[in-house]
Order: C-alpha cells, then structure tokens, then sequence
C-alpha cells in the first residue's frame, strides 16, 4: 500500500507538469471546470464500457484515464483558489465517519446491511448495491470556507 501510495504523489505532480505544459491553467474558469468534467465524463463512459466488454487492458486504461481527469479537476480548482487540501482532508475525515465503532444511538434504513469489520472495530452499513450507505443524522462536512470569496 505504501508503495501505490508514494507513486500517487508522484503521479499527481506528473499530471500538474502536463496540464502546465498544456497551458490548462492559464485560463481557469466555470468553462474549463465544465470541459474538464466531460473529459472525467468521456473517461468514465470509456472504462464501463471496457468493463461491459471484459477488455481488462482498457479497464486499467481508463481507471488510469480517470485519475489523470481528476486530478486535473482538483488542480484547476486549486488554480482557481480553492482549498483543495483541506477540502480533502475533511471529506476523507467525514466519510471515515460513516464507520460507527457502536450502533447504540445509530438508526438507518431498514433497506440497508449491518456488519462489523472486526479489523478495524467498525460497523459497515451498505445498501443492496453494496454501496456504504450513511446513518441518519450523519453530520455533513462543511466546506463552505474553503471556496475563493469574489
């Protein structure tokens, strides 16, 4: 993990090189985030497509595809003089918290699956996707202050 997560970092200020070479920040605006989600968006439709298929040399393509678009995104709102770090940092803190270490207190829908992940000491609630679903009341992270005041 630790190695995946060091050429991340890498990979991430490889991406910024491109889009600086590209000449992708010289203009930053509501235009160039909206043309960079459809470049996420063309990605996206790519890799479902190459997964539909079985082609395993194109899933990879695209996952790749997808985190170069990405992280493009986050480096135009950073441009653009958005906290991105810190935005991330609080999203990442807030999803950790849909992991309830107790299920005292914690009410859900009837729809959804309970486990615990006994290595972690969490309760894991997924709805029938197998998508890890949010409790009720589950506190929104704010990240109001982290957006350029014009």
């Amino acid at each position: 993990m630790q190695q995946i997560a060091s050429y991340i970092q890498q990979s991430f200020y490889k991406v910024y090189e491109f889009n600086d070479l590209a000449g992708n920040f010289n203009c930053v605006d509501g235009k160039s985030l909206e043309n960079q989600c459809m470049y996420i968006q063309e990605e996206l439709n790519e890799t479902l497509e190459a997964i539909f298929k079985g082609d395993e040399v194109e899933v990879i393509d695209g996952a790749c595809d997808l985190w170069v678009t990405v992280c493009g995104l986050m480096q135009k709102l950073e441009a653009m003089g958005f906290d991105v770090k810190t935005a991330m940092q609080r999203v990442d803190d807030n999803n950790l918290q849909k992991f309830p270490k107790s299920m005292d207190d914690v009410t859900y829908s009837p729809d959804f699956n309970v486990t615990r992940n006994d290595k972690y000491m969490r309760y894991v609630i997924k709805d029938q996707s197998g998508k890890v679903r949010k409790f009720d009341n589950f506190p929104k992270v704010d990240l109001s202050d982290l957006v350029p005041k014009e």
